[in-house]
């Protein structure tokens, strides 16, 4: 008796269910379909200016080809991110003759080749307290830039080595051989100021 009495409100109840989810299914598949646009179908005119972040962008997706020639200028790049490889020195102009370096004018500095020369190989000046001294100049009017005794023995010891005193192109050293005999010598480097 109770499915006869409600068997016509049943109905109407399952009718309406079976409606109402049909009306459902209709409206949640067709805002799934518009969610998901065809292929190639969202273009430049499409996307509002400022909505697409580097976050939406997938790595690799934007290559050198993509982008438009002079499309990124040296105020859209990273500061000291570019190496000697991501630059292309053909295109770079010629390095300007400087007019100075420093504050130097360019006729204060020094001009000419360097040269080396050295003492000859000997047992040097055997000094009062056993040690051995040696000294090598420049040419004369050539500038001393630097030197140093050279071909010691193992059991030699250096002493000292500087710029002569009272000169301002000789080069001295001064070593002891600890009682072992050792020739040796002086080298230094030139510039020479001819040229």
């Amino acid at each position: 008796m109770f499915s006869t009495v409600f068997s016509p409100a049943a109905r109407l109840v399952r009718t309406q269910f079976l409606g109402l989810l049909a009306l459902v299914i209709v409206l949640t598949g067709g805002a799934a379909y518009a969610a998901t646009a065809a292929k190639n179908s969202v273009n430049s005119k499409s996307i509002k200016n400022g909505t697409v972040q580097t976050v939406d962008l997938k790595n690799g997706a934007v290559t050198t080809e993509k982008l438009a020639l002079d499309s990124v200028t040296s105020d859209q790049v990273k500061a000291n991110s570019l190496t000697g490889a991501d630059i292309n020195e053909s295109t770079l102009g010629a390095v300007p003759n400087a007019q100075q370096l420093g504050g130097v004018p360019a006729a204060d500095y020094l001009r000419g080749a360097v040269y080396k020369t050295e003492a000859a190989t000997d047992a040097g000046t055997t000094l009062g307290d056993g040690t051995s001294v040696k000294a090598q100049a420049c040419d004369a009017g050539d500038i001393l830039l630097s030197g140093g005794p050279a071909s010691l023995n193992a059991t030699t010891d250096l002493i000292e080595s500087f710029p002569t005193p009272g000169s301002t192109n000789s080069w001295s050293a001064r070593v002891d051989k600890n009682g072992v005999g050792d020739n040796w010598t002086v080298v230094i480097l030139c510039l020479d100021s001819n040229r």
